[in-house]
């Protein structure tokens, strides 16, 4: 059965926290658009997409992150506007959540 191994919410967040805290990494400008095209068949005319590419442009020197948050799901994040979004690559994107944006603030020492 597909769901004998489903795990409450609060343990998926838990697993989500130890891969980030584990993958989390300060990026660049230029890795950060290297990572956009890599990706961009996902993010094709995405509202988040666009307000990432305009952070970049506007605060090049802002603090820009990138973490693995489980198996084929990226997080790209800036701590300067809190705003990041998550990558299936082949799948989608999406924008975080306050509760993934938190937990980005608190893996990066940004407090809770």
């Amino acid at each position: 059965m597909p769901f004998d191994k489903f795990e409450s919410s609060e343990e998926l967040w838990t697993e989500r926290r130890k891969a980030v805290q584990q993958s989390l990494r300060s990026i660049t400008v230029a890795e950060l658009n290297e990572i956009a095209r890599e990706h961009q068949e996902e993010a094709v005319g995405t509202p988040w997409r666009d307000e990432f590419e305009r952070l970049m442009r506007e605060q090049p020197h802002a603090s820009f992150y990138h973490a693995v948050a489980q198996e084929d799901a990226e997080v790209l994040y800036c701590r300067d506007a809190e705003f990041g979004f998550w990558i299936v690559p082949g799948n989608g994107t999406g924008v975080l959540d306050e509760h993934g944006k938190r937990l980005m603030k608190e893996v990066i020492g940004g407090g809770k």
